[in-house]
Parts: structure tokens; C-alpha cells; sequence
């Protein structure tokens, strides 16, 4: 089929040769297919299809509706092989649904095996999958990588990628495994405990044989002179007596991308724990490889260079979200670059054969340094942020702990020159607290909701120019963390966003063309692909994206009618199928009276955020009402029974474990306050004061 490319307008930039577009375009050439998470090895999330465009999105409409038989959120790109969507989705479940139709063809199940706290968190949130040849691999929360028959679904070999045991360490798998070069690459996630040591490593795609593993950060010196030159270097940056005091773990738990190229692999690694850099080694200095991006051998897994992004961080300020590769006009020729959007609020461009720092500029407002050197490629640090050195312990930070940016993937647009990503601007109160589960901090995320004029919290979406270092131009979102983006041929970006809406803009202008009322929460980027002459576009949506888990997401991403079941949408030009939104379940009235007793709610509040009951129960006690439930509905029959279920782990066999450290004191606190956030959360849905 002839694509209708008069009304897509080309703006290729001046430096792309005839030879390069000649390039791309038989690179585009294959477009029924989008088998990897950005498309290309790349990571670049760009199409050459132009059926939908500028011009025609207008037309845009619900092919077909599937709901995905989950509780929890899907937050992982849809994949696209041979006319079949390949899905990941929490409790590393695989689901693969025929394209036309959206027929479910087959499922996988891997059950989980529970065996730790960071384990029940972490298969609540899994960030999708990787396709080569006839196989599928997904990576499960109890740190097994697996690899499935494409075609039936069928288990052909798992590999152990970590210590699920709590031995040797805490570690979870969270984020999509990546292929290249007959490999699949796989991190972990240790849930900043700062238990254990970070890695990263590569299997076999046919055996699931390991074929290399490189550690993030040294061993214990006390087993002697580390095993490798660049560990034995990164030792001497973590101060007198570090491992007493925080050992690691820098965990590579989402950031891979594979360069095809150069036969490399990026990386980007957590920060060390805990984040107070008070209570880590005084003269500490850069932590290695805490983050940073390090770049390795594809083939052997060595060292080749590292660039660090946040030294001395405090913030979890990490470069562990999407890393892109591309070929830019840097001083009038194209460079193969690494460009990262990190935590921190600075856009980074790095040289990818050497590492070396080529610009950044900050893409949104940040407090905690003013600006990168151009000389050094170091932060300027300034002292707003630092709560440590604040007398009472505490400051307004941002970007948040969650991020300017963080996970949600990053598009290219090679006519526009330009990379499309959400922005979160989520003004946070961090305080020191050596009782806090998490970092030996507390974190207020909601304190851009609150009534203070000077701190707003919202989202935006970017269009950044990456040689320029500056914004093109920029489009406001309600609600902070929306989903990851696509762009296409067709001067168009798609992207989902917290209140339930997906929408096209203009790619060149940030013009809104199209907008389509999901009613379900989106956290993953769209894929796209054209079979038999129709352009589809795929999005999966619903219940908060499952990312209320330790984070912010509940209200920063959600509304309560946006917190319902997982669905996958495909849209094509002139389909009308009839949508019918999801409605979101009211707060019931709480079986037991209001407290009445302010001090012991205040109290509540603060252990409930110390020992942890967010990162699983959600901020304020709002969950995505997913397989872990909101506590605001809990019956009379769990108020009867809170302290047994809390301390003595009643509930430990449906997954809420005992948490023998709390005293009888904490729970009637805990207990307090979670009846008054029932009582708000029910009085607010009948509207009363």
C-alpha cells in the first residue's frame, strides 16, 4: 500500500546526507514488526509510519479492547511479532493477544516464589519483556530470567540472574530483560536497602547459560584485594571504613541498552544506601559505580568507561531510567552519542565510543545544583537541597526522589531532531530519619499538593533539542509521572498520560491533535506497526500503571476513577468501536468511628511512612487497588485482628508479613491513622467538609 506522505512533512536536519536517509529508509522498511522495547536496538521509540500523521489523526479511533487478566497494572511497551502483541505484566505473566482481533492467544504464569519482603513488592511491577527469533524472555520478580516458545507461550529454560534468598543480599527483578548480539541482558533491583552488591548480566539467548556478570560496586574488603583493575579503583572513592557503613548496592534494575555499533552495552546504576551521605563514609568520594552510566564490552562484560551523574547524591538522584543512542551534529559532523534524561533534572549527551561529556542543561527546575560545568562535567552544587546540613534536617527538594524524569522511555524524532519525554515537577519534603526503612529518610512526596504557593506539583511533556540544550516547546499535564513516549514519520507524538487520557501532538509544533478518554491511568510508552496496509497503535492502560508501589503514584498518577482493570487498546484510522470507562469503586463508610485523638493519628502518619507501609500500601494510605488493597476499605473483621495481622502476620500466607519490630504502641497508632484516612477519603467522596 502506497502511505499517503504528502501531508507528513520531512524536516530532516541539514547535516543527514543522502546516504543516511538512503539508510534509514531501508531500516524503516521493515514496520509490520516492533520486537524490541524502543523499536531498534537504539532505544530511539521512533517509527517511519506515516498513515497516521498530522493530517490524519483526526480520524483516529478504538479497534479493538482488550482486558488483560491481571489486578495489577501494566507499565511494559507492547511487542509486536508476526501479527501477534506480546505483553509483560506483573507476576512476570506473559500474555500474547492476536493483533487484528485482540484475541488472547496464550498465557504464561511463572509463579512466583515469595521469599522476601522486596520480592512481594517487587512482582507487583514488572517493566515488560524482550522478543529474538522464536523466543520471549521476561525477567520474574524471585530473580528468574526465562525464555518462552513464541509461538505456544511453552517454558523452554529459566536461569537463576539472582539471590532471591535474602542470603547474599535483597535483590528482585523489576525491570525488562534486552537482546543483542545472541545475548539477553538482565539487572535487579535491591530496593535501595544497600544489601548486597548490584550486577548486571548476560545469558545465552539459546542455553540461558551465563556468560558474564560485572559488579557495580566493590566486595567487602575484608575478603581481600578486589577481583578486577576498575573495582579495585572504585574501592579508594567510598572513604575510610565504607563497608561498616553503606555497602552498595547500586543496582542496575531498569537502564540496559545495547549498541549494536559499537558492541557495547549501557548501563545505569542506583545509588548507594543509605541516602543521608551523613551517615556514609565522611570523605567519600564518587562511590563507584553509583550513579552513573557505565558503558561494557558487550561480548566479555569489561569496563570500558563510566560517567558519573550525581556525586555525593542525598537525593536518589540515579541515572537508572531509559539510556538512547544516537548520531547528532555535534561541532558540524554527526557523533554517535548517549543521551540520558536522569533523576537529577539535567539532560545529558556523552560521547558513546570514549564517554566523554559533550553538554548538558537541565530540562526542568532543579534546586540542588545550577549547572552542569562544561569544563568538568560536574554538577555546581548548591546548598538548598542539602538537608543534611540543614539544622532541623529537612528541605525542599526537587526534582523529587522519583525524579525529574525517571523510567518511562524517551522518544527520537529524526526529522524534528528532537527527543520527546515526561517531565515530573513534584516539589518533596525530605527528612532525615536514621528509623526510616527506606534511605535513613523520609520522604514528603505530597508536599507540592499542599497549600504553599511557592511549591506546585505537575507534569509537562517535553520536546527537547539535544544539540541546542533547550526545550522546543512544551505541553502542561495535570498530574505528575505520566506514561513513556512514541513518535512517528508522521510528525506526530503519542503519549498517555496519569489522568487517563492518550493523546497526538504535533511533533515540530506541541500542538494537541487528538485526545482519546482512556479512563484508566498509562505509564508505558505505545508501540506502533502497519500490517496488511492499516497502521495500528497500541497502548496499555488501567489501574495506575501498578505504580503506587513505592512510589507516588496513587494521587500523583491517579484518580479514583482512574485506578481500574488493565486493558490493551489498539487504534486505527476510521475505527468507531464503542468504549465504555471503567468507573472506580467509592470509598465505603469505615466500620469504626473517626479518631478523635489527633496527636496518636500524627503519630501513625510518621510510622507508617518509617516503617515502610507505603512502599506497598501507597502514600496516604491510597493504593491502586490492585492485589494489594487499599486500606481505606479494610472491613471490621481486619480492624478486629490489626495488631495480630501487623506484628504477628495473620496474613502472612495472602502476603502481608509480620513486622515483629513494631510495638503494640505503633499499631494502635498505625491503626489510627488509617481509620482517619478512611474517614477522608469517604467523607470527600460525599462531598463533605
Amino acid at each position: 500500500m502506497k502511505r499517503p506522505v504528502a501531508t507528513v512533512r520531512l524536516r530532516v536536519n541539514a547535516f543527514i546526507g543522502a546516504g543516511m536517509v538512503l539508510a534509514c529508509t531501508t531500516a524503516w522498511a521493515a514496520s509490520a514488526d516492533w520486537p524490541l522495547l524502543g523499536r531498534n536496538a537504539d532505544m530511539q521509540h521512533n517509527s517511519p509510519l506515516a498513515q497516521i500523521n498530522d493530517g490524519t489523526v483526526g480520524r483516529l479511533g478504538l479497534e479493538w479492547m482488550a482486558d488483560m487478566p491481571t489486578p495489577d497494572g501494566l507499565v511494559g511497551n507492547p511487542l509486536v511479532v508476526d501479527g501477534v502483541v506480546y505483553q509483560g505484566g506483573p507476576m512476570a505473566r506473559v500474555y500474547a493477544n492476536d493483533l487484528k482481533t485482540g484475541k488472547l492467544l496464550w498465557s504464561f504464569d511463572p509463579k512466583i516464589k515469595t521469599t522476601t519482603l522486596l520480592v512481594y513488592w517487587a512482582q507487583r511491577v514488572n517493566r515488560g519483556l524482550a522478543v529474538s527469533g522464536d523466543k520471549v524472555f521476561i525477567g520474574a520478580a524471585d530473580c528468574r530470567l526465562y525464555a518462552l516458545d513464541r509461538k505456544t507461550g511453552k517454558k523452554i529454560w529459566d536461569a537463576v540472574a539472582c539471590d532471591a534468598t535474602g542470603k547474599s543480599g535483597l535483590f528482585a527483578i523489576t525491570g525488562a530483560p534486552r537482546v543483542g548480539g545472541g545475548m539477553v541482558f538482565i539487572g535487579n533491583a535491591c530496593g535501595d536497602s544497600g544489601f548486597g552488591r548490584g550486577h548486571v548480566d548476560a545469558f545465552d539467548q539459546r542455553t540461558g547459560q551465563r556468560k558474564w556478570r560485572f559488579y557495580t560496586v566493590p566486595a567487602n574488603p575484608a575478603l581481600g584485594r578486589q577481583k578486577t583493575p576498575e573495582l579495585q579503583r572504585a574501592e579508594k572513592t567510598w572513604g575510610t571504613g565504607w563497608y561498616a557503613k553503606s555497602n552498595g548496592c547500586g543496582s542496575v534494575w531498569e537502564a540496559i541498552t545495547y549498541d549494536e555499533k559499537l558492541q557495547q552495552v549501557y548501563i545505569g546504576v542506583d545509588g548507594p544506601s543509605p541516602w543521608n551521605p551523613k551517615t556514609r563514609a565522611a570523605d567519600a568520594g564518587d562511590e563507584l559505580f553509583t550513579n552513573s552510566i557505565v558503558a561494557l564490552d558487550a561480548r566479555t562484560g569489561k569496563y570500558r568507561w563510566h560517567y558519573k551523574v550525581t556525586p555525593n547524591d542525598g537525593w536518589n538522584y540515579t541515572p537508572t531510567g531509559h539510556i538512547m543512542i544516537a548520531e547528532l551534529p555535534i561541532g558540524g559532523s554527526p557523533r554517535r552519542v548517549v543521551m540520558s534524561a536522569p533523576k537529577n533534572g539535567f539532560f545529558y549527551v556523552l560521547d558513546a565510543k570514549s564517554g566523554g561529556f559533550v553538554s548538558a542543561n537541565n530540562f526542568t527546575p532543579v534546586n540542588w545544583a545550577s549547572h552542569i560545568d562544561p569544563k568538568t562535567g560536574r554538577p555546581v552544587v548548591l546548598p538548598d537541597a542539602r538537608y543534611w546540613e540543614k539544622a532541623d534536617g529537612k528541605a525542599v527538594v526537587l526534582p523529587s526522589v522519583a525524579g525529574g524524569h525517571t523510567w518511562q522511555p524517551m522518544s527520537f524524532n529524526e526529522q524534528t531532531g528532537l527527543v520527546y519525554f515526561p517531565v515530573s515537577v513534584m516539589p518533596t519534603l525530605m527528612e532525615s530519619d536514621p528509623n526510616a526503612i527506606v534511605g535513613g529518610v523520609v520522604t514528603h512526596d505530597y508536599y507540592g499538593f499542599g497549600g504553599d504557593p511557592k511549591w506546585k506539583a505537575y507534569g509537562e511533556l517535553v520536546a527537547w533539542d539535544p544539540v541546542k540544550q533547550e526545550a522546543r516547546w512544551r505541553a502542561p499535564r495535570t498530574l505528575p509521572f505520566n506514561g513513556g513516549t512514541l513518535t512517528t514519520a508522521g510528525n506526530l507524538v503519542f503519549e498517555g498520560t496519569a489522568d487517563g487520557k492518550f493523546e497526538a501532538f504535533a511533533a515540530d509544533s506541541g500542538k494537541l491533535l487528538w485526545s482519546f478518554d482512556a479512563g484508566g491511568a498509562v505509564q508505558s510508552a505505545p508501540a506502533t506497526v502497519e500490517v496488511d496496509g492499516r497502521q495500528f497503535v497500541l497502548v496499555a492502560v488501567g489501574n495506575a500503571g501498578a505504580m503506587n508501589l513505592g512510589t507516588t503514584m496513587a494521587r500523583a498518577s491517579s484518580t479514583l476513577a482512574t485506578r481500574t482493570p488493565s486493558r490493551l487498546l489498539a487504534f486505527a484510522l476510521d475505527s468507531k468501536l464503542a468504549y465504555q470507562k471503567p468507573v472506580g469503586k467509592p470509598i465505603p463508610q469505615p466500620p469504626r468511628p473517626r479518631p478523635q485523638d489527633a496527636p496518636l493519628v500524627a503519630k501513625g502518619a510518621a510510622a507508617y511512612e518509617a516503617v515502610g507501609c507505603a512502599y506497598c500500601h501507597g502514600h496516604d494510605v491510597e493504593t491502586a487497588n490492585g492485589s494489594i488493597k487499599d486500606l481505606r476499605f479494610a472491613n471490621a473483621e481486619t480492624h478486629d485482628r490489626f495488631a495480630g495481622i501487623v506484628i504477628g502476620g495473620l496474613r502472612a500466607k495472602n502476603g502481608m508479613p509480620a513486622h515483629p519490630q513494631v510495638s503494640m504502641e505503633e499499631a494502635n497508632a498505625l491503626q489510627a491513622y488509617i481509620l482517619d484516612q478512611a474517614w477522608r477519603g469517604y467523607d470527600a467522596a460525599n462531598k463533605k467538609p
